[in-house]
């Protein structure tokens, strides 16, 4: 759906920022419980979800190409604090964002 595509366009022009449910359905002008529905039956996540994995593909480069530490990155990504950023990066990888880093340091990634 046309709306569905708007919502995901705008997540990932826009995961760095603090973006809710509420703003997503007001753009896309229709009901946040559709809208879940919605995205979910197009894309197979939750619109909350897929802004997380926005993230946190954005922070495996941060974590593999720079040297900022996991609080500027959970910061620079919108997440709420460094220990929902750590908890989000475990779940989606399996891994903490410190193992990660040293995975990719050590040519393992």
């Amino acid at each position: 759906s046309k709306e569905c595509a708007a919502v995901r366009r705008y997540i990932d022009s826009h995961f760095k920022e603090n973006i809710s449910l509420d703003q997503l359905s007001e753009l896309a002008h229709v009901n946040k419980y559709y809208l879940v529905h919605a995205f979910g039956r197009e894309y197979g996540v939750s619109p909350i979800s897929y802004l997380i994995s926005r993230r946190i593909q954005e922070s495996k480069y941060l974590l593999g190409d720079t040297d900022h530490s996991l609080s500027q990155i959970s910061h620079m990504l919108g997440f709420s604090s460094p220990s929902y950023f750590s908890q989000s990066f475990r779940k989606l990888e399996g891994v903490s964002p410190m193992e990660y880093r040293k995975q990719r340091k050590s040519g393992g990634a």
